[in-house]
């Protein structure tokens, strides 16, 4: 990485957390909607504002991740096997995890919202599956990264 690649990326990493910080002062000291003051579930003035700059950063992260990934294939065409191999796995832990997903709906008296229906239930459980098992296999690489070491010497 050249010099003035590592000097952008730092002022470009400092401005990002100095938006971020203003927006996190301003969610819990910059006033609340009015009408929900005083209220159980105040709502910050910056609220949608936040979620906007939290959109616009997601779209940043995915777009400079797809450009990156389709740029390393293009550099390196041998890496598109290995890139494969993990869309397969990636395949099946998304199926196991629909296998495994419920999709009943909840006895929940008190709540009114559109969001307990059979789909949504689903891909809920599907996500929530998925980073279960995601986080496991984390947690398996790190014990054999660290345990492998061992047997290297």
């Amino acid at each position: 990485m050249s010099e003035k690649t590592k000097k952008l990326t730092v002022y470009l990493s400092w401005a990002l957390m100095a938006i971020t910080l203003v927006f996190a002062i301003l969610f819990y000291f910059g006033g609340v909607v009015p009408g929900t003051d005083g209220t159980r579930y105040e709502e910050p003035l910056v609220s949608n504002s936040f979620i906007f700059y939290t959109y616009v950063l997601l779209a940043i992260t995915v777009l400079l991740t797809l450009f990156f990934s389709v740029r390393a294939l293009v550099l390196n065409p041998k890496g598109l096997r290995l890139t494969l191999i993990a869309l397969g796995i990636g395949a099946v832990l998304m199926g196991i995890a629909a296998l495994l997903a419920d999709d009943t709906v909840l006895n929940l008296p008190h709540y009114k919202g559109k969001g307990n229906v059979p789909r949504t239930l689903l891909w809920t459980d599907i996500g929530l599956y998925v980073a279960y098992f995601l986080a496991g296999l984390a947690v398996i690489a790190i014990f054999y990264s660290e345990i492998s070491k061992y047997f290297k010497k």
